[in-house]
């Protein structure tokens, strides 16, 4: 719970949508960007503080896909081809090949509290890599407000950073087996740091819609 709000802890629950996404990092000097099939939360929160940008509120959100990947035609992976332009020997650059999902379908819980309970109920962001090549554009629609649930145990389905104030908020809790790995957290002046995290398929206890549905047990 965001401890300076006044308002009731939960969760504001949105579809997300999205003609192609590309999540995930370039590997320095590599020719290949491929594209994570989770979310972190902290690309989530990154795209909305930009969207909603306010320096003294904190904005906490999780995501997964809809169905999983390339499902019935949804979050499809897709390879492109592309060549940058060295504009200052005006000759394309070696070739980076990036993979990107297509058809988006996802659903992202969101945070309440004082800040969140004003925005609308549907907006658009840009979200992961590549925006300047049209990837990222996502439609945000509200569909649903959820109360704190019960923690259940299960394998995450997200990456979120091993804090306690970000358990907390999501009821992370006995995490049996960890997945850790790093996360990219950014601050102001465009900097930024790596904190550690918790990654996909960690054995834990935390609210439901943090895990994979088939492994979700009360």
């Amino acid at each position: 719970m965001d401890r300076t709000s006044t308002i009731e802890p939960g969760f504001y629950l949105y579809e997300l949508t999205a003609e192609t996404l590309c999540l995930g990092e370039r590997i320095r000097a590599g020719v290949f960007r491929p594209c994570l099939r989770v979310f972190t939360s902290t690309a989530l929160a990154g795209a909305l503080k930009a969207r909603f940008p306010h320096p003294n509120r904190s904005i906490h959100c999780v995501a997964r896909f809809r169905g999983g990947i390339d499902r019935d035609g949804f979050n499809v992976p897709n390879l492109l081809t592309f060549s940058p332009r060295d504009r200052a020997i005006d000759s394309s650059t070696i070739p980076l090949e990036i993979e990107f999902l297509s058809n988006v379908r996802a659903e992202a819980c969101l945070a309440k509290n004082d800040l969140t309970r004003t925005w609308p109920a549907e907006f658009d962001l840009y979200l992961g890599a590549m925006k300047s090549k049209g990837f990222g554009h996502c439609r945000l629609r509200r569909i649903d407000e959820i109360p704190l649930p019960s923690p259940q145990r299960g394998r995450l389905i997200c990456r979120i950073p091993d804090t306690d104030d970000l358990k907390n908020i999501f009821g992370i809790r006995n995490v049996i087996a960890p997945v850790y790995g790093y996360l990219f957290q950014p601050e102001r002046g465009g900097t930024g740091h790596y904190a550690r995290a918790l990654f996909e398929d960690t054995l834990l206890e935390a609210y439901p819609f943090l895990l994979r549905k088939e492994h979700a047990t009360p």
